[in-house]
């Protein structure tokens, strides 16, 4: 299982690792005589605590340890989204206690374990990659303009929708294996066969890559449902096509590297691509999260009327 912190994926080292603390506020009224009297103060704000892994199999470990970082430094609010598409809240990061597990023998890091501390933020979002589609109830922009008879056809098209993040999801976290190799193969420039040592592994992840982009690729009519009233997934569709291009040039040039062509003449280009395929997962971060913003809202809205009926 799997949570994402704004837009960080990351992986409970056990589901026992995780604790939370939900406290009222009182205020103590002295009296002449017997025990003081209590006045209700409201609720305390929830405070979290997750034991999670960052391993590079599942993405970049210091691309996402640096964001949370940076995400503490400017005490942004995340929203945090548990298992399959349940938001909790949106929250602040108080502190992060890190430990390396190991590197590999360049000295990168393959894994580390965080023990990460959250406050419930409460208040007005701002920059938030989940902000208007999370933070909106009843008159949410995405809600509002759904009228009720709509929604009860609405579930194929969810269910498209939230098979095609998994599957984007699931791809992402190969390229990012990929993106992490090239950049390890990249530091051994001047001793290319150190650097073609990797070839196997960046061929058998492109593979794997490739599989889940075709996928998500072929089911472009399936989203068709939902485009009217979640625009994003118009974008959404044309970058992964786009995104599934740049793999399959890679691929070429790692084949090419395969077969035994010199350095210089597919590695420089199958790193540019690269860049470029990151440039296309950094445009589809706030379009996947008001995408999966939106099943959460279909799934709020389902369990509400699950209550009513009741």
């Amino acid at each position: 299982m799997y949570l994402m912190l704004g837009t960080i994926a990351l992986e409970p080292i056990d589901i026992t690792d995780f604790s939370e603390i939900q406290a009222a506020r009182f205020a103590e009224h002295q009296v002449l005589k017997g025990k003081p009297r209590l006045q209700a103060m409201g609720e305390s704000l929830a405070e979290l605590n997750l034991s999670v892994r960052l391993h590079h199999k599942i993405g970049g470990v210091e691309r996402r340890y640096q964001a949370l970082l940076a995400a503490k430094a400017k005490q942004d609010a995340l929203a945090l989204i548990w298992g399959r598409g349940k938001f909790k809240g949106n929250f602040v990061i108080t502190d992060i206690h890190s430990t390396t597990l190991f590197t590999d023998k360049y000295g990168n890091v393959l894994c580390r374990e965080l023990t990460i501390n959250l406050k419930e933020y409460v208040g007005e979002l701002k920059n938030n990659l989940l902000g208007a589609a999370l933070n909106i109830g009843k008159g949410s922009l995405l809600g509002s303009i759904l009228p009720p008879e709509f929604f009860a056809g609405m579930n194929a098209a969810k269910e498209a929708l939230t098979k095609g993040i998994d599957l984007y999801n699931q791809g992402k976290r190969i390229v990012d294996e990929v993106q992490n190799t090239i950049a390890i193969m990249k530091q051994f420039s001047q001793d290319p066969a150190t650097a073609l040592a990797y070839l196997p592994s960046v061929l058998g992840n492109l593979d794997g890559a490739l599989g889940s982009f075709s996928e998500l690729t072929g089911m472009r009519e399936l989203f068709n449902g939902v485009r009217s009233v979640l625009p994003v997934v118009s974008e959404f569709s044309q970058e992964v096509a786009e995104i599934q291009s740049g793999l399959m040039a890679i691929q070429s040039d790692f084949q090419q590297g395969s077969s035994g062509s010199d350095w210089s003449e597919w590695f420089p280009s199958a790193n540019r691509t690269m860049s470029e395929v990151a440039e296309s997962f950094d445009f589809l971060a706030p379009r996947v999260a008001e995408m999966t913003a939106w099943i959460v809202l279909r799934n709020d809205d389902e369990v509400n009327n699950d209550t009513d009926r009741a």
